[in-house]
């Protein structure tokens, strides 16, 4: 591993890997993950794709550079030539033998996540800030009101996958990721700046809408309860809920939103030990697991400076041990090399070095 001496040093590392390790493909899209021994890369994914370009922006507002706004434009061409469905949603994952891929995800599938059209949706969104292509922004409101008329709930919570096959919504029960759940409060970063832009009301409404009902997701204790079969709390959607709040908060100025982010960032806390912070808390034996990840130490990195929360230098030691050469490994018992753990990464080692990047209103421009 190189010497890596500074903060600043790390960041620079992680943008040189992103812009020139093949992590974002010839045609734009970003892969998930490059693996160590093969170098071969993982699916590209419309998720990630979606975070890439905000964080090539993000990049780009620390220190201008031409080259990081075109390859956001190339994801983006990736994501809205590859990825966008007509009905205004995003397929999720484009693999090499996309045929026989995991069906569930697969682009020939034809299922649309919300949450990942959401963060694909971000990327555009703030790509258009950028450009300002009434193009881009007619593409964005098309997206956003296929979230909201196709796949959002009365009671304010999306459905996890819309096929666009049988035009039928699905909840699969048996993970996290595919529930209505909590986690899809991150969904109000894209509402939230899109009703800023537009002044559209129904984006206001569907963006606070869904944080009320990740609120109903909230225990006394603070955590978030991310799946509702075991009543267990993981704490990478545990994280996404509070990031969706916070924003949300900050915008729309609804305090309550803040406060239960941050009653949500101090349970987290109370759980980060001498190692950094484990993935799965469940409450039957109120222990969490020993499985430990990058996104999630930088999620509770971030978390932490946003609410001014002690162990922030604790985690940000544990975080570094993940960054090898220039990219940040998933964790320290597979040997890839993350697309978005490296997204996350430098964005929190961002922050820690410059605190201003965070508003006094706690949001954060770019958020990742």
């Amino acid at each position: 591993m190189k010497n890596l001496k500074t903060e600043q040093n790390r960041v620079s590392l992680a943008k040189n890997w992103l812009v020139n390790s093949g992590i974002q493909s010839k045609d734009g899209g970003f892969y998930a993950w490059l693996d160590l021994d093969s170098q071969a890369p993982a699916f590209l994914y419309s998720e990630i794709t979606g975070y890439a370009i905000t964080t090539l922006l993000f990049l780009n507002r620390l220190s201008a550079d031409p080259v990081l706004i075109q390859r956001a434009q190339a994801a983006a061409d990736w994501l809205l030539q590859k990825a966008l469905h007509p009905c205004g949603g995003f397929k999720a994952r484009l693999y090499q033998d996309d045929i026989n891929a995991d069906p569930l995800y697969s682009f020939s599938s034809e299922n649309i996540f919300s949450f990942d059209t959401g963060m694909a949706l971000y990327g555009l969104v703030n790509l258009y800030k950028q450009n300002k292509q009434e193009k881009l922004l007619a593409i964005c409101e098309k997206c956003a009101d296929f979230l909201i008329d196709k796949m959002q709930n009365p009671d304010g919570s999306f459905n996890s996958i819309y096929n666009a096959k049988t035009k039928v919504n699905i909840n699969p029960q048996d993970k996290w990721s595919s529930q209505p759940g909590s986690f899809h409060a991150k969904i109000a970063l894209s509402l939230a700046d899109l009703f800023e832009i537009t002044d559209k009301i129904k984006y206001k409404q569907a963006a606070i809408k869904i944080c009320e009902f990740a609120l109903s997701k909230q225990d006394a204790s603070g955590r978030f309860i991310t799946d509702n079969t075991t009543q267990t709390t993981h704490l990478h959607p545990h994280a996404y809920s509070i990031e969706g709040l916070v924003y949300a908060g900050a915008v729309f100025k609804i305090e309550r939103f803040i406060l239960q982010a941050e009653k949500a960032a101090q349970w987290m806390f109370k759980h980060v030990d001498k190692n950094g912070v484990n993935d799965i808390y469940d409450p039957k034996s109120a222990k969490f697991s020993h499985f430990q990840r990058s996104d999630i130490l930088a999620q509770a990195l971030r978390l932490g400076l946003i609410f001014s929360q002690d162990k922030t230098g604790l985690l940000k030691t544990r975080l570094e041990n993940y960054q090898l050469s220039e990219g940040f490994l998933y964790n320290l018992q597979e040997r890839h090399l993350n697309s978005w753990c490296s997204m996350f990464a430098l964005q929190a080692l961002a922050l820690e070095e410059n605190p201003s990047l965070i508003a006094e209103n706690k949001k954060v421009e770019l958020f990742i």
